[in-house]
């Protein structure tokens, strides 16, 4: 088929592209400026004052939606 043969063609050029290019050592960043956002800092969560609004039976149990994806 044309298709296959166009395939296998496409294939045996890319990997004699790939041939060519040499060796380098890999690097995950471009520049030494990691973190240009400044510190990371951590803010103090009160859990009971975020489970003020959730749903809750009367057993004190948070109520949440089943996903829809789940059978």
């Amino acid at each position: 088929m044309k298709i296959e043969k166009d395939g296998e063609k496409i294939l045996k050029d890319f990997s004699k592209t790939l041939e060519s290019i040499s060796d380098l050592e890999e690097t995950h960043y471009i520049i030494d400026n990691v973190n240009l956002t400044g510190e990371d800092k951590v803010k103090r969560k009160n859990p009971e004052k975020i489970l003020e609004n959730a749903r809750t039976d009367k057993e004190g149990n948070i109520l949440v939606k089943k996903a829809e994806w789940i059978n």
